[in-house]
C-alpha cells in the first residue's frame, strides 16, 4: 500500500512498518489479483441512543465488547483482509465538548484497536464526533496529533483509495483553510488517475437512498453533494463508502454508488451491529453486511 498526503498514525508511530502497514505494499499500483477489505462504521464509544441522562454518555463498555469481539473476528477471518476501514465517528465525545471525557474514550478506541492483527492495515476516516460539528484549527489539530492526516490517499492491489474529511463539505466556516486545502488536493489527484480504479471513504454520504430526496438534517447541502457527485464520477469512481446514519443502504448516483454501513456501536433501525466485507475483482465490487455473530470465518473470492 502506497499513499500520497502520508498518514502518520502517532499513537503507534513505532508500529506504523508493522502494524498500520502503510508501506508495506510496495508498486502496489497495478493488478495482483482478487483481494477484499472490510468496512466497520461509528464504532462511537459513548454514544448511547436510547439514554438520555449524563451517565449514559460516560459508559461505552457495551461499544467496546462489540468492537472487541468485532477485531477478534476480523484477526480469525482466513484468509486476512488486506485492511480494516474505521468510516468515522471513532468516539462520541466531540474534542471541545469534555476534553477529559474524549479523551479516555480516544484511549480506548487506540487500545482495542492496536489488537488487530499486525498484517492487517488500520485505515480511520474522521467524523463529526471526532472534530466536533463546527471543526476549529484546534480540534483538526488534535484528531491529526490522534491518528494522523484527516484526508490522504493510497493504492492497494491496483486501486486507489481516498480519505476524505467529510465535515469540510458540512460546516467549515471556522476552517476554510483545510476546507480548500483538501478540495486542491482532491482536484489534483482526480485529474492525475482519472480513469484508474477509485474507491472513496468518508464519514458522511452524499445522501442517503437517492440524491433526490429531501435530506436529513445531518446531511450535506444537496448543492454541495450534486457537485462533488459529479467530480467524483467524471474521474472514474466507482464507490463511496460512509457511515454516520447508523443504519445500511445503499444508492446510485449514475453509477456510482453510495454505500452506508451500519453503526458498530450503536446502529438506529432494524439492522444489528455488524461489518462489511468488500470484495475486490477486477472488473466487479461485491459487498456484504455481515451481524456480528454472523461473521463468516473464512472469505471465498
Amino acid at each position: 500500500m502506497t499513499e500520497s498526503n502520508k498518514q502518520t498514525v502517532k499513537w503507534r508511530r513505532h508500529e506504523i512498518e508493522e502494524k498500520i502497514g502503510l508501506d508495506q505494499f510496495k508498486n502496489n499500483q497495478l493488478w495482483t489479483g482478487n483481494f477484499y477489505f472490510v468496512v466497520v462504521a461509528d464504532s462511537q464509544f459513548g454514544y448511547n441512543p436510547t439514554v438520555s441522562t449524563v451517565r449514559g454518555s460516560k459508559d461505552w463498555k457495551v461499544k467496546m465488547d462489540k468492537a472487541i469481539f468485532a477485531i477478534d473476528k476480523i484477526n480469525k477471518l482466513s484468509p486476512r483482509p488486506q485492511f480494516l476501514v474505521v468510516c468515522g465517528d471513532l468516539v462520541n465525545e466531540m474534542p471541545y465538548n469534555e476534553a477529559v471525557l474524549n479523551e479516555l474514550q480516544v484511549n480506548d478506541f487506540k487500545k482495542i484497536f492496536s489488537n488487530l492483527h499486525p498484517s492487517i492495515s488500520l485505515i480511520c476516516v474522521c467524523g463529526n464526533h471526532d472534530i466536533g460539528d463546527m471543526p476549529d484549527e484546534n480540534s483538526i489539530n488534535k484528531y491529526r496529533d490522534n491518528f494522523g492526516q484527516d484526508y490522504f490517499s493510497f493504492w492497494c492491489g491496483g486501486v486507489l483509495f481516498l480519505v476524505l474529511n467529510s465535515q469540510y463539505y458540512k460546516n467549515s466556516c471556522d476552517v476554510e483553510k483545510y476546507a480548500a486545502e483538501q478540495d486542491q488536493w482532491l482536484t489534483e489527484i482526480l485529474s492525475k488517475h482519472k480513469g484508474q480504479r477509485i474507491i472513496v471513504f468518508q464519514h458522511i454520504p452524499w445522501f442517503l437512498n437517492k440524491i433526490e430526496e429531501k435530506i436529513p438534517k445531518c446531511s450535506i447541502e444537496k448543492n454541495v453533494s450534486e457537485k462533488m457527485l459529479e467530480k467524483l464520477y467524471k474521474a472514474g469512481v466507482s464507490h463511496v463508502f460512509s457511515g454516520h446514519h447508523h443504519i445500511n443502504s445503499t444508492g446510485f448516483y449514475k453509477d456510482l454508488e453510495i454505500v452506508i454501513t451500519c453503526a458498530l456501536g450503536a446502529p438506529i433501525g432494524e439492522d444489528p451491529s455488524g461489518l462489511r466485507i468488500v470484495k475486490m475483482y477486477e472488473n466487479n465490487v461485491i459487498h456484504t453486511y455481515y451481524p456480528l455473530e454472523q461473521i463468516p470465518s473464512s472469505i471465498i473470492n
